[in-house]
């Protein structure tokens, strides 16, 4: 009986994944399609539509707009329409955030990211150290001058928690900011050559 439990966990260690990745897919390209998609049909017609347009017309949206804020002139205009949101009240609580958790994704070429560092914080006595990334050097909001913010991302992207560190508790640790994340959302899990 105990080998064929083992038997069946080994098999659900293998599909749940597979299963949930592509569950995900599907609900997510059935979402930008219904979106697209209906636009798409209004402009061509019912006759000429035909399914996966609205995907196709999201990832070619998503590469315009990467060329635009790659320009020099169309990143000001960008900047000044996203300056702009940031100023509504309503719309700034939504944005921002968003726009701040953005910064964290790995490969996002900002200052934000650039000046990202991974460290461990020492918890105490026990020896226990937590690893998370430092999100602010300086604290202006506060007269705190040998504290930062770091962020601790919770395993598999459930959220996280920011706390004001002191300086002399953090170590810092040689290792990119991707790959830090990586670690944390999968709980260390992964295996340095998967």
């Amino acid at each position: 009986m105990k080998s064929i439990n083992q038997i069946f966990f080994k098999g659900l260690i293998v599909i749940l994944p597979i299963t949930l990745t592509f569950n995900f897919l599907i609900w997510a390209s059935v979402k930008v399609e219904s979106f697209f998609g209906s636009f798409i049909k209004s402009v061509l017609g019912q006759d000429l539509y035909i399914p996966g347009l609205g995907i196709i017309l999201t990832f070619i949206l998503i590469f315009l707009v990467g060329i635009l804020v790659s320009n020099y002139f169309t990143a000001r205009f960008i900047d000044w329409i996203t300056g702009m949101l940031e100023k509504f009240p309503l719309i700034k609580a939504i944005y921002n955030p968003l726009k701040d958790l953005m910064a964290l994704i790995p490969g996002k070429s900002s200052n934000n990211q650039k000046s990202q560092k991974v460290v461990l914080v020492d918890l105490g006595e026990t020896g226990t150290k937590m690893m998370g990334l430092v999100t602010r050097e300086d604290i202006d909001e506060i007269p705190m001058n040998d504290f930062v913010t770091v962020y601790f991302p919770f395993s598999y992207m459930l959220g996280g928690v920011t706390l004001i560190v002191p300086k002399n508790k953090l170590q810092h640790v040689d290792i990119p900011v991707d790959q830090a994340i990586k670690l944390s959302v999968t709980s260390w899990i992964k295996n340095k050559d998967t």
